[in-house]
């Protein structure tokens, strides 16, 4: 799975926005749920100083909770841990190898 933000945004360091977005469906079905803009759960995903380099911003935890409870979204307690990511060739490496990041 190719990331979309190779470009000048760079890969993010951290995959915590990634799972959490993906068990919404996508950036967008969190967007509207948090009424904000798709480009601001977007943007989550991207390297700093465009984004917030994987990470969900502080303030926004407890609004997506809350939003996960109201939908019936299930979000595991290590979906809000972060794993740190190293990238070779738009593929994430971890310490037990390449693989793909995808989220179920």
């Amino acid at each position: 799975m190719k990331q979309r933000n190779n470009g000048k945004h760079g890969r993010p360091t951290y995959n915590q926005a990634a799972k959490v977005i993906g068990r919404f469906g996508g950036e967008s079905a969190l967007a509207y749920l948090l009424n904000c803009s798709r480009i601001t759960i977007y943007r989550w995903q991207y390297r700093r100083p465009y984004g917030c380099d994987g990470l969900i911003p502080s303030p926004r935890i407890e609004q997506i909770k809350a939003v996960a409870r109201e939908n019936g979204v299930l979000i595991r307690p290590e979906d809000w841990v972060p794993e740190a990511l190293t990238w070779e060739d738009n593929e994430p490496i971890t310490p037990s190898g390449p693989r793909k990041l995808v989220i179920v």
